[in-house]
């Protein structure tokens, strides 16, 4: 898991920029750190759900902004280029796939504690 504030939130923290020639997707944000089934509120539970839903969007549109901006890229862009873009691109959505997955082991652990 990742340090980061807990409850952070991503809306609008990702700007598309696709559209113009040689422009750039802004990276996103590192992943905001999910509540702690073991100890965890209803209440956090539900914000941690939240705050996971945003962040996810926030990667969907990453990897959306750098289909565009591959292609659309100027035909001179070196193949290396767009290489990295598409990785930069997975990477966004692993991220999505691995803060998922914690967040999930989290709310079995909450659910846990419940019975």
């Amino acid at each position: 898991m990742r340090d980061v504030l807990h409850g952070m939130m991503v809306a609008g923290a990702i700007v598309v920029l696709a559209g113009s020639a040689g422009a750039e997707c802004t990276k996103p944000p590192r992943a905001p750190q999910m509540p702690q089934g073991a100890t965890a509120s209803d209440e956090d539970m539900k914000h941690g759900r939240e705050v996971l839903q945003t962040y996810v969007n926030v990667l969907q549109e990453y990897q959306k902004c750098i289909e565009a901006q591959i292609k659309n890229a100027p035909p001179d862009t070196k193949p290396e280029v767009k290489q990295q873009w598409a990785a930069n691109a997975d990477a966004a959505i692993d991220a999505a796939h691995e803060i998922a997955d914690v967040y999930s082991i989290q709310l079995r652990a909450f659910k846990a504690r419940q019975e």
